[in-house]
Formats: C-alpha cells, sequence, structure tokens
C-alpha cells in the first residue's frame, strides 16, 4: 500500500500543481503509469461494508488545466476502436491525451482521499474499481501515445 501511496502521490501532482519541475518529465510520467498498473495487477483486498461518507468531488476541469500546462505537447490522438478485427476497413476513433491523463488523476485523487479518510480496504476497493472500469483503458490508451510520439 505505501507504493501504490507513493505512485499516487507522484502522479497525481501533474493534475494539482500547474508547473511541476522535473526534467524528462514524459519519461517520469511513463514509469508512473506503469507502476500504477502493476499495482492494479496485483490489488488485494476485502470487501469493507463500513458506510462512509462520499468522497469530494474534484474539479476536472482545474485538473484538466493543470494537466495542459505539465504536458502542453499532449492532445488528440486516433485509434483502432476494435484491435480484434481484422477488416479491411477498421473503426478508427479520436482519444485526448490530456483527458486520459486527468480522468486518471481524477480516479486516483478519490482512491488518496479515502486512503486518508476512509480505510485501507475501502481505498484498495476503491483502486480495483476504477481501474478497472474506467482508468486502464485510458493508461493503456496514454502509455501508447507517448511510445507514438517518440
Amino acid at each position: 500500500m505505501s507504493e501504490l501511496r507513493k505512485l499516487i502521490d507522484q502522479i497525481t501532482e501533474f493534475g494539482i500543481n500547474p508547473k511541476v519541475e522535473l526534467a524528462e518529465k514524459i519519461d517520469v510520467l511513463r514509469e508512473l503509469l506503469v507502476g500504477i498498473y502493476s499495482e492494479y495487477l496485483k490489488v488485494e483486498f476485502e470487501f469493507d461494508q463500513t458506510d462512509y461518507d462520499d468522497e469530494p468531488d474534484f474539479d476536472y476541469h482545474e485538473l484538466k488545466e493543470n494537466v495542459t500546462s505539465n504536458f502542453p505537447d499532449f492532445g488528440w490522438y486516433i485509434m483502432v476502436l476494435d484491435l480484434n478485427k481484422m477488416e479491411p476497413n477498421v473503426e478508427i476513433g479520436i482519444g485526448d491525451a490530456i483527458d486520459d491523463l486527468t480522468d486518471i488523476i481524477k480516479d486516483l485523487l478519490v482512491v488518496k482521499w479515502k486512503m486518508d479518510n476512509t480505510s485501507q480496504m475501502d481505498a484498495l476497493w476503491e483502486f480495483e474499481l476504477s481501474m478497472r472500469t474506467h482508468s486502464e483503458q485510458h493508461l493503456i490508451d496514454l502509455l501508447k501515445f507517448i511510445k507514438e510520439k517518440e
């Protein structure tokens, strides 16, 4: 749990602080994303039945502004919607690296809040649920975007 917390603290800084000063910022981001994904693949928890207060609403637009400030070269990209379809005319979609990172950070801020305000098991449950249902795809798409940008 301490490694997950450390990763969350570092990656959420890109959404909280508009001017993160790091050399090789994109390489650092890539390592953090891989670390978060690794933690997700090995997460274990027992469901906490306690009824806790709801987490605060983290302002998406403020987070997005800070992410944009930290990664001004990030933007739109094209992706294949179903990689398993082998057709002559594959269906493509448009993604947004800024939105991907903002959504990941917003989800991780909820996990971080739960680490501080509910229980370890509740926080791990939130982490696993948000990754499985939302952030995992953003994370994979963002890693691919970073790779293709090299």
